[in-house]
């Protein structure tokens, strides 16, 4: 997967339902932050799907919650369903979170995936503030002057998340943060 924080993040969408399908893609694809790489109706045609493609996300309808962990692994997986039961089976499974179908916006699961890629990335309050500064392109500099600290104690809260995400560039810290990159390890 790419590292460019400007890629979109690629989604496969799974429900049984072809309206809702429908309904979900076409929002979706109304955003340049997404792109959906696949569809089907079924969880098991989802898995093979999800090996060969990859995807950053995998949204999966009520009836496929309890199928989330085999896709957590290598992707974020959201539920979709109004059912709180289904929720609830779905994030015991692996998924990082749910969507009401028809209540949410593509804005909605951006901030989703990247609330759970923060999650999964261990920062502090601080660091995460500071990260949240990172990605919007300021400097070191700016980013003192903003939260009324020294340039040292940036840096050093720089290293820090640079640590803690495994990471030695802006680049690839800003597409971790945004939740461009993949924070799980790869299954065997």
């Amino acid at each position: 997967m790419s590292v460019d924080e400007t890629a979109p993040l690629r989604i496969l969408v799974v429900d049984a339902d072809p309206r809702v399908r429908a309904d979900v893609i076409s929002l979706l694809d109304a955003s340049d932050e997404l792109e959906v790489v696949a569809e089907t109706p079924d969880p098991l045609t989802a898995r093979t799907l999800a090996e060969r493609l990859r995807p950053d996300i995998v949204l999966l309808d009520a009836a496929s919650a309890g199928h989330a962990d085999p896709f957590s692994g290598t992707s974020r997986v959201f539920v979709l369903t109004a059912d709180a039961d289904a929720a609830e089976t779905a994030l015991r499974a692996g998924a990082c979170g749910h969507l009401v179908p028809g209540a949410f916006t593509a804005r909605d699961l951006i901030r989703g995936v990247r609330a759970a890629s923060r999650t999964t990335l261990g920062l502090s309050a601080r660091e995460s503030e500071v990260m949240d500064l990172i990605a919007t392109g300021r400097s070191n500099g700016e980013i003192a002057r903003q939260l009324f600290l020294s340039e040292k104690t940036v840096k050093n809260h720089v290293n820090r998340i640079y640590a803690k995400l495994g990471v030695s560039s802006r680049a690839t810290a800003i597409a971790l943060w945004r939740g461009m990159v993949s924070v799980l390890p790869a299954r065997d």
